[in-house]
């Protein structure tokens, strides 16, 4: 009878009602859609990371990774390659030889690190080869191509088959300088690739530090939940250390983590709202019904029933506004999620990020059931003054309110 009695309650003042379904509705809506813009950000730039920089997996000497240099170079890169070569997991690994250099210009100089690679295995790993913007890949200078970024090249005032000379020390701690042409100009999704970072050929660079070798191994995988059975996979053969993508790169697992926190703020601040304007509402519809509230007192009507009567009408409300939002937001992530959110308006900003400017918003299925809780509980925790106010109401008094 009390569930009867308060659903019929809910429509006798339908346009009240209708404003509180309604705020839940715009309320899990945009809590849905600011999770799908949100994660868009965040898979972008580490999307965008990992595919133009970091990859999934990176080997190293460990002492590499205290104090970079020639000597600490990986001891068995062969048989490393050769075991990943036939993994299924695996898609694509290059071999690099890391270089701190002075770049320098008839213009200006400009502290860089040299990236010697294999142009097969890198354009594969990184794509590196599509992100030429002018220029060709290693193809069109005989002696010392090398690749240089949009940014280097504006700040070098360089242009293509511009001459520059590089200088570093050698595998014996040498000063030596070498002679290079730029071969192609690049533009990459990575920030700090895009700063400073030139590339040149591994075989050119070993010839001219004086050893053949390579200090960095990273591994592109077909999936990114294929990373601890790949690193399991690694570690017994491996006598360096092998390190994903959220250890090379601590401010990827950063920004993964306050993301979660940046989400639960949020719907938090949502969800309060949304409980003061349900006991605004609520509370407007226990004074206007004083004197039938008084009324069913007097009949006999328990201050239980009351008080179930009014966090029923709320959780009602709740169950029709909540799944009602949900398919809203789940329509709006679906439709984004296909054609995607152009921001090109905003595409410097963007860039200097190293995020896409179209956008695909996507929000993990169990994020749906979670947030109808949410929601359930919102109601209920909004409608327990508005009760409470109810049952309070002395019945001769309430009977006599005009």
């Amino acid at each position: 009878m009390i569930l009867s009695l308060s659903w019929k309650n809910i429509w006798r003042t339908r346009h009240r009602s209708l404003v509180v379904i309604g705020a839940i509705i715009i309320g899990v809506w945009s809590l849905i859609f600011m999770m799908g813009f949100y994660n868009s950000f965040i898979n972008a730039f580490a999307r965008n990371s990992i595919n133009n920089e970091y990859s999934h997996i990176q080997i190293h000497n460990p002492e590499y990774l205290i104090e970079p240099d020639l000597a600490t170079e990986i001891q068995n890169e062969t048989a490393i390659r050769n075991m990943l070569v036939r993994s299924v997991s695996v898609e694509a690994v290059s071999s690099r030889r890391k270089v701190n250099a002075m770049i320098a210009s008839t213009k200006t100089s400009l502290g860089v690190q040299v990236f010697g690679i294999d142009p097969d295995d890198e354009s594969k790993t990184t794509n590196l080869e599509s992100h030429l913007v002018e220029g060709s890949y290693f193809l069109n200078i005989k002696r010392n191509p090398i690749l240089v970024s949009v940014k280097t090249a504006e700040k070098l005032k360089l242009k293509l088959k511009s001459k520059v000379v590089i200088t570093f020390q050698d595998y014996d701690g040498n000063i030596t300088a070498a002679s290079c042409r730029v071969s192609g100009i690049f533009h990459s999704k990575a920030p700090r690739i895009n700063e400073r970072v030139v590339y040149m050929k591994k075989v050119d660079i070993n010839r001219l530090v004086g050893h053949d070798g390579v200090n960095e191994v990273a591994i592109l995988l077909n999936d990114v939940e294929s990373i601890p059975e790949v690193i399991n996979q690694l570690e017994p053969h491996a006598k360096d250390t092998v390190r994903s993508y959220k250890e090379v790169a601590p401010e990827l697992n950063l920004m993964e983590n306050s993301s979660r926190i940046t989400k639960i703020i949020v719907t938090a601040i949502i969800m309060l709202a949304l409980v003061f304007g349900i006991i605004n509402t609520m509370l407007m519809a226990v004074l206007e019904r004083t004197k039938e509230i008084g009324m069913l007192r007097s009949v006999g009507m328990h201050r239980k029933s009351i008080f179930t009567m009014i966090m029923l009408e709320t959780i009602l409300m709740g169950f029709i506004g909540g799944p009602m939002g949900l398919g809203f937001g789940y329509l709006t992530i679906l439709i984004l999620g296909k054609v995607g959110l152009d921001l090109s308006s905003f595409s410097e900003a963007l860039d200097d990020f190293g995020i896409d400017t179209i956008l695909y918003p996507s929000v993990e299925t169990s994020t749906y059931p979670v947030l109808m809780f949410v929601v359930l509980f919102t109601a209920l925790l909004g409608a327990i003054y508005p009760a409470i106010k109810a049952v309070r109401l002395n019945p001769l008094d309430a009977i006599r309110k005009i």
